[in-house]
């Protein structure tokens, strides 16, 4: 922004003497003999080119999007910390008062209920479990056992092989009180990856396939989700659970979600090429979505979505 006002005054300047010195004939002199001077053709070309580049540059970079647009990573730390902390509000884990959630990372975010579910399966009468940390490790404390040593190593066992081998797990225990520290060592999950839970409770919400939910997902957003935030996520489940209510086949249904054409007559994309290939392009990602990890777990929301981002 600051190059571009500096370009628009050092036009402005130049217009000025441009036009200034054509009108008066010593000015109109002196510009004839400086243009026959090749380095200062040169230099006044080079400069002229160099800050109409910057204009135009500005003109056609989208920095509108860029400038109000959401870093999607912002926006899935904002899922994550609102999940954690409903987690807290359930009574499902105690957010201990030095736990920071001003920057939780997803990747750690996501794995919460499925450590919480493996804690629960391996101790008879667990107590709640208390949040440390969350930023870019997560530690997790499980208090008032005196013996865990065997509990211990089952749940990182299971914690490991549940959220993969980019993940560090292990628990060091001090007298009663036994935390579990986990780090991810991975890439950084693609927005597609970190729309995985987001999607399973929309479609729980909506009572829709997850799958179909994220295939249709894929395939009118493209997961640019920074203008409107994971509103659209929800925005599209509502409007396909809708759907899917009014039409008599899946494929109707995906019809009406066609991006260019919503809420048009289902019987088009039958005789509509680009309609019905889209149609089949969005029902062949299901099968996709559903080996790798987005199918309904009336028993745990949260385990079956770990395998998307891995």
């Amino acid at each position: 922004m600051a190059l571009l006002v500096i370009a628009i005054i050092w036009i402005a300047i130049s217009a000025f003497l441009v036009l200034y010195l054509g009108h008066t004939p010593k000015g109109r002199a002196w510009a004839k003999l400086l243009w026959h001077h090749r380095k200062v053709r040169w230099a006044l070309l080079a400069f002229a080119v160099f800050w109409a580049s910057i204009v135009a540059a500005y003109a056609l970079y989208p920095h509108d999007v860029a400038e109000s647009g959401q870093d999607s990573r912002l926006v899935f730390r904002d899922y994550s910390r609102t999940m954690v902390t409903n987690l807290g509000s359930e009574k499902a884990i105690v957010i201990d008062s030095v736990c920071d959630l001003t920057s939780p990372t997803p990747e750690l975010a996501y794995g919460l209920p499925a450590l919480l579910k493996i804690y629960s399966e391996e101790v008879q009468r667990p107590t709640t479990p208390r949040l440390v940390r969350l930023d870019d490790t997560l530690w997790i404390s499980f208090d008032g056992y005196k013996q865990f040593k065997n509990r211990g190593i089952r749940i990182v066992k299971k914690v490991q092989q549940r959220l993969g081998a980019r993940y560090l797990v292990k628990i060091d225990s001090r007298g009663e009180n036994h935390r579990l520290e986990l780090v991810y060592k991975g890439a950084p999950w693609s927005t597609e990856q970190l729309c995985g839970l987001p999607v399973m409770e929309a479609s729980i919400r909506e009572n829709v396939d997850p799958a179909l939910l994220m295939a249709v997902i894929r395939h009118t957003t493209n997961f640019k989700l920074e203008s409107e935030g994971l509103s659209q996520v929800y925005t599209v489940a509502s409007e396909l659970a809708a759907a899917l209510s009014q039409e008599k086949t899946v494929e109707d249904a995906v019809a009406q979600m066609y991006p260019r054409e919503r809420g048009s007559l289902h019987e088009e994309w039958r005789n509509n090429p680009l309609k019905q290939s889209w149609i089949e392009e969005v029902l062949k990602d299901v099968p996709y979505y559903k080996a790798n990890g987005l199918v309904r777990d009336s028993a745990d929301s949260g385990s079956s979505v770990e395998s998307v981002g891995q």
